[in-house]
C-alpha cells in the first residue's frame, strides 16, 4: 500500500504543474498607429487560490521571467495609457495596445501572482509583436514622371502576412472615396500631380505619409507632351551654349601665350645692348 502511494505522488505533482499555464496567440503583425488586441488566457488551481495581481512586461525593457519591473501593465500601479488590460483575474489576460508604435515591436509576457506564497507564474515564451509602416508604391512604365493620358496603379501595402482588405486613400491629406488597396488612376492629367497616402480603415493614425520615410508617401508628377518638348529644347540649347563658350576660351589662351613669347623675345636685344654700353 505504501509503495502505491509513493508511486502516485510524482504523478500528482506533475499534474499540478500543468495546471499553471498561459496561452498566447500566434505572432502578431500590426500597422503603426493601429490598436492591437493580444488575446490571452491563463489557468491555475482554483481551490483556495485566486490571482491578486496581474502584470504584462516587454522584453525590450525586462528579461527572463519578469520577476521585477518595469512592466507595461501592473494591476497595482499607475500604467501607461497606451497599454490597457481588458482581461480579469480569473482566466482572461487579454491586453489592448492603443496607437501602437514601431518601438513597441518585441516579445511580451504575462505574469500573475496569487494569494499563495508559491503561487507565481509567468507564461514563457511570450507573444511576439512586429510593427510596420504602411507603404505606397507606384506601378508605371516611367520612373521619374508620368505622361498625360497614362494610367497609374498605386498600391497600399503592409509588410505582414496576408493582404489588406480595405484602406483609406488621401490626396494631399484629403480623404478620397476609394477603399481598395489598389488605387487606379486612368487617363491622368496635370491635376493628378499630387501627394497620395493611405491608412487603415477608420485608423488615420496609421497614415502612411505621417513622419515616415519618403517611400511611404507618393508624389506623382504628370508631364504633358508640350512641357516635355520644351524641356528637351532647353536642354539642347544649354548644351550648345556651353560648347560654344568652351571653344571661345581655347583661342584666347593661345593668343595670350604667343603675346608672352613675343614680349620676351623683343626684350632680350635691348637688354643685351644696354649691357654692352655699360661695359664701354
Amino acid at each position: 500500500m505504501l509503495q502505491f502511494l509513493l508511486f502516485l505522488l510524482p504523478v500528482a505533482g506533475a499534474a499540478d504543474v500543468r495546471d499553471w499555464h498561459v496561452n498566447y496567440p500566434p505572432p502578431i503583425c500590426a500597422a503603426r498607429g493601429s490598436n492591437v488586441t493580444v488575446a490571452c488566457n491563463f489557468t491555475f488551481p482554483q481551490s483556495n487560490i485566486h490571482a491578486k495581481q496581474v502584470l504584462w512586461c516587454s522584453m525590450n525593457s525586462n528579461f527572463n521571467k519578469c520577476e521585477s519591473g518595469p512592466y507595461v501593465y501592473d494591476s497595482e500601479a499607475k500604467n501607461n495609457s497606451n497599454f490597457q488590460y481588458i482581461g480579469d483575474k480569473t482566466s482572461d489576460c487579454s491586453l489592448l495596445i492603443n496607437d501602437i508604435k514601431l518601438t513597441d515591436s518585441g516579445e511580451y509576457k504575462f505574469r500573475f501572482i496569487t494569494n499563495s506564497s508559491s503561487g507565481k507564474w509567468t507564461g514563457d515564451p511570450g507573444v511576439n509583436i512586429t510593427v510596420h509602416d504602411l507603404k505606397v508604391s507606384k506601378s508605371s512604365s516611367i520612373i521619374n514622371g508620368t505622361m498625360t493620358g497614362d494610367s497609374v496603379n498605386l498600391t497600399c501595402s503592409l509588410d505582414c502576412p496576408g493582404g489588406l482588405s480595405e484602406v483609406q486613400w488621401f490626396k494631399n491629406g484629403e480623404l478620397m472615396k476609394q477603399t481598395n488597396p489598389i488605387l487606379i488612376l486612368n487617363n491622368i492629367t496635370a491635376e493628378d500631380s499630387e501627394n497620395y497616402s493611405c491608412s487603415l480603415k477608420k485608423f488615420t493614425n496609421t497614415l502612411s505619409g505621417e513622419n515616415v520615410s519618403e517611400s511611404s508617401t507618393l508624389l506623382i508628377i504628370v508631364v504633358s507632351s508640350v512641357s516635355l518638348l520644351f524641356i528637351i529644347i532647353a536642354a539642347v540649347i544649354l548644351i550648345r551654349r556651353r560648347k560654344a563658350a568652351k571653344e571661345r576660351e581655347e583661342p584666347m589662351d593661345s593668343h595670350y601665350a604667343s603675346l608672352q613669347i613675343t614680349a620676351e623675345t623683343q626684350a632680350s636685344p635691348v637688354y643685351s645692348s644696354l649691357q654692352d654700353t655699360l661695359k664701354e
